[in-house]
């Protein structure tokens, strides 16, 4: 079976089990409220809900099929789009969890309901009879609460996952990290970075957005600021809706950034031309030399490697800069965090910092003091915040800085993961 039949077949089938799995349970109350006489049974959504079951399924698929998802279509519809499907699945996931762990405990209680019986089957009649029909008002007014409490509690996920999509994709939340450097030149100790990644221009609405990462960014008056990769989701015709804000971002020490692998998706060239016109450095296996009161700090670049593409090249990066004297401090732009363990830790202990992007921190997790988790800890290690790690040749620790992204891929949804801005610090060991 070729894999675009097998996704096509698990695209679905697999949301067609979800829906009907949660239909079921769904059918079940209605019929219940019926029975007890409420007088809103919600009868009418049955057949809205059938008809759904099998539209829903198919309307994925079908936008892939016969849109032209991959060019620059309105932002709008396709953002209205994977909206309506994030608010109708992400919920009914949560939920037919919860239902799973309802009709487990259901069967424990049948099954020890069953021995039960088998038991006590030769108990006297009347007895039984009197106790039987005390169980029943017991067990039908646990039933008649945990059917109500049940379903008004499973509106909270569609409350959530809207909430998300319509207010907090874009409430960019400011993170604020010291980094520890050892042998940092006194000249850049307190030297700030504010860092931005994966922008995906076709996910925004509007321009409002990026101005306001970019007014924000301008608030904290970093000493300089730097862009790690994916400007935009397909096309560079995307670009429009955030050149505007990129052109007002400025300073000191100057604008940096590098390219992702959405910016190889879309027409790279015309991607870096166009970024090129604003003060954003891109740089493209390239590196720049920042004097900062006699100390040196060197900043590089490498194109995307990582997510089937190998386009860094460290080599050219790194051209003319030689061995590391004791007076400066070298930081890398990369756009996935898998460059880290493949390319940098074994062959380039050099690097103090390594800023990268890319995960989105999966765009739904949880973030509560010490409980981290999220989607993107699946297919990645270290997918969001800081990572320090000892120096493969015992010199003190190299540090990895996974940004969370400003836009979306996929569904405009996040989830418990809110678009960040970061202002990092280098601190002297």
């Amino acid at each position: 079976m070729t894999r675009p039949i097998l996704f096509s077949l698990v695209a679905i089938l697999g949301p067609l089990v979800l829906d009907y799995y949660v239909f079921r349970n769904w059918r079940r109350f209605v019929a219940y409220r019926k029975q007890a006489g409420h007088a809103r049974t919600f009868g009418w959504t049955l057949p809205l809900y059938r008809v759904l079951m099998v539209v829903m399924p198919l309307a994925l698929p079908l936008y892939f099929l016969y849109s032209n998802w991959w060019s620059v279509e309105p932002k709008l519809p396709r953002a209205l789009f994977f909206g309506v499907l994030a608010v109708y699945y992400v919920p009914k996931a949560l939920i037919a969890l919860a239902l799973l762990i309802k009709d487990g405990a259901q069967f424990v209680m049948w099954l020890f309901a069953w021995f039960q019986e088998q038991l006590l089957g030769d108990a006297d009649d009347e007895k039984n009879e009197e106790n039987l029909d005390l169980a029943d008002m017991k067990r039908a007014s646990r039933r008649a609460f945990l059917h109500e409490v049940g379903w008004s509690a499973a509106s909270v996920p569609f409350v959530l996952v809207g909430y998300s999509v319509f207010r907090t994709l874009y409430d960019f939340e400011i993170h604020r990290v010291d980094v520890p450097i050892a042998g940092l030149p006194r000249q850049l100790d307190g030297l700030t970075i504010a860092q931005l990644s994966d922008l995906h221009a076709g996910s925004f609405f509007s321009e409002k957005p990026m101005h306001e990462a970019v007014a924000t960014i301008q608030d904290l008056r970093p000493d300089l600021v730097t862009i790690t990769g994916d400007f935009v989701n397909h096309d560079a015709g995307e670009l429009g809706l955030i050149l505007p804000a990129l052109n007002k971002l400025q300073a000191d020490l100057g604008v940096y950034g590098c390219l992702g692998n959405h910016d190889h998706y879309a027409h790279v060239r015309e991607v870096t031309r166009q970024v090129r016109t604003t003060p954003v450095d891109l740089l493209v296996n390239q590196h720049r030399t920042l004097e900062v009161d006699g100390a040196r700090l060197h900043i590089v670049g490498v194109d995307n490697t990582g997510f089937n593409q190998n386009h860094a090249d460290m080599q050219a990066a790194l051209a003319d800069l030689g061995a590391r004297p004791g007076d400066e401090t070298r930081l890398l732009l990369a756009h996935t965090p898998t460059y880290w363990d493949q390319y940098v830790r074994p062959q380039h202990p050099e690097f103090d910092l390594m800023l990268c992007g890319h995960t989105h921190g999966g765009q739904i997790g949880l973030e509560w003091g010490p409980l981290r988790y999220s989607l993107a800890r699946v297919a990645y290690p270290r997918w969001a915040g800081l990572y320090e790690e000892a120096r493969p040749n015992g010199e003190g620790s190299q540090y990895l800085y996974v940004n969370r992204g400003a836009g979306t891929v996929g569904p405009p949804l996040r989830l418990g993961i809110r678009p960040e801005i970061t202002l990092l610090t280098l601190r002297s060991a």
